[in-house]
């Protein structure tokens, strides 16, 4: 199951935070403090009226950092990421105190070149390329959930939804389904417990995987059931391929006791037919190659 994770900013998050995290956050609102309070009462002091606009739009992009150092804060980043962002909108930060305390009072040179520059031009830079880490940590994100929905976690193979979708949007005049299920799977959980089970699974979706070359398909449906596609309409091709697969199932052994077997049901799509009659086709072949004996393969009319 995919976990989900809500993002908030919420003040009450700072007691969620790691200790990191917390430092940060406070060191930036006591430094903002400690270095206004300093530079206002030590600093000759200019006339306000003259510079309402600067200090109001400087004062503003001030708080747009601080809400930017908050969110990453707030976030689960990878550890680069968090780093550089963290650390660039810090700088940035310090930067931007000066420039917005520049317009109410006369600053030293000193403070102008390493408070308001340097760090405001150096975060910058820090924060552009932790936000490209951070990029990079969302796409790979997308690429394992993007993952995930098409494959199934203990046998790594395609699942039933990535084999639905990919069949239905095949342009094949004519194809072939299979529908593959391992016979007595259940006394085999029993006998030998459900770790022997998954081993056996993730054994025979691994070497039948193999056997599908080129734009056959081959996927999980569900618990013991398997899924296979073939874009042809010759059915003794296909006979013979169901044979070589009854064949690569008795190279697995249970336990070293016995080797598997698997029944098959093997439907050909009759013109415009939808894919979940062929479907229900192949399930119904199943039932009868398990009816009539397992270890082989049935082709519904």
């Amino acid at each position: 199951m995919i976990e989900t994770v809500k993002l908030t900013v919420k003040l009450s998050n700072f007691y969620k935070m790691p200790l990191i995290n917390k430092v940060l956050s406070l060191a930036l609102l006591i430094y903002i403090a400690i270095f206004s309070a300093y530079s206002l009462t030590n600093f000759p002091p200019l006339q306000v009226q003259n510079n309402v606009y600067g200090f109001t739009t400087d004062f503003i992009n001030l708080i747009v950092i601080i809400f930017l150092f908050w969110m990453v804060q707030c976030s689960e980043l990878s550890k680069q990421a968090y780093i550089f962002s963290s650390f660039g909108l810090l700088l940035w930060s310090i930067g931007t105190t000066a420039d917005v305390l520049d317009e109410l009072v006369v600053q030293p040179y000193w403070v102008s070149v390493y408070f308001e520059d340097l760090c405001r031009t150096s975060g910058m830079l820090l924060t552009s390329y932790g936000l490209f880490k951070t990029m990079r940590f969302v796409q790979s994100i997308n690429n394992r959930l993007a993952a995930e929905l098409i494959i199934d976690d203990l046998t790594k193979v395609h699942n039933r939804r990535y084999f639905y979708r990919h069949v239905k949007s095949a342009n094949i005049v004519s194809y072939v389904i299979l529908i593959i299920d391992i016979d007595h799977f259940k006394y085999i959980n029993d006998e030998f417990g459900h770790d022997v089970g998954d081993l056996i699974l993730q054994q025979l979706a691994t070497t039948y995987n193999n056997a599908f070359e080129g734009n056959a398909q081959f996927a999980r449906l569900g618990g013991e059931e398997f899924g296979g596609y073939l874009p042809t309409s010759n059915i003794e091709q296909v006979s013979e391929f169901c044979q070589q697969l009854i064949d690569l199932a008795h190279t697995i052994n249970v336990k070293n006791t016995r080797h598997l077997t698997v029944s098959i049901g093997v439907a050909k799509q009759t013109p415009n037919e939808p894919l979940d009659k062929v479907m229900k086709r192949a399930d119904q072949a199943l039932y009868v190659a398990k009816k009539t004996g397992r270890d082989r393969f049935e082709v519904a009319p």
